[in-house]
């Protein structure tokens, strides 16, 4: 088992993170060391991170919190503009780019549409 999935198996999959889809749970998504966490109560995020940096530190691994972000869906009202989670400021945000794809809180491709077209007119300079 490669450390990040060991990582993950050991915060994420505590029974209480994931988001239900049907009958199927997803807890998260991960390609290298991108990952995304989900879950339906930011309460249970924020455990879920601070699971997370304590099992990665056994690892000698870091979370880089400049780069978390936590994104609520447009369902929730009153979502907080950040959060404080170990000492850390993150953001909660409206969209975020992952693997290159832009993914919004809506849960619709428009913003990623857009980006796309908007890289595409960036003059390329050799």
């Amino acid at each position: 088992m490669e450390p990040i999935d060991w990582i993950t198996s050991r915060s994420v999959h505590q029974g209480f993170v994931g988001v239900s889809l049907g009958q199927e749970v997803f807890t998260d998504l991960d390609f290298a060391d991108d990952a995304s966490i989900m879950a339906e109560m930011l309460e249970v995020l924020i455990l879920a991170l601070e699971i997370r940096n304590e099992e990665s530190s056994a690892l000698g691994l870091e979370i880089n919190w400049n780069k978390t972000k936590i994104q609520a869906s447009d369902i929730i009202v009153d979502a907080p503009l950040d959060v404080i989670i170990l000492g850390h400021k993150v953001d909660v945000v409206d969209s975020f780019v992952y693997l290159g794809s832009s993914v919004d809180a809506s849960g619709g491709n428009d913003s990623d549409i857009r980006r796309r077209i908007l890289l595409l007119s960036w003059p390329v300079h050799a």
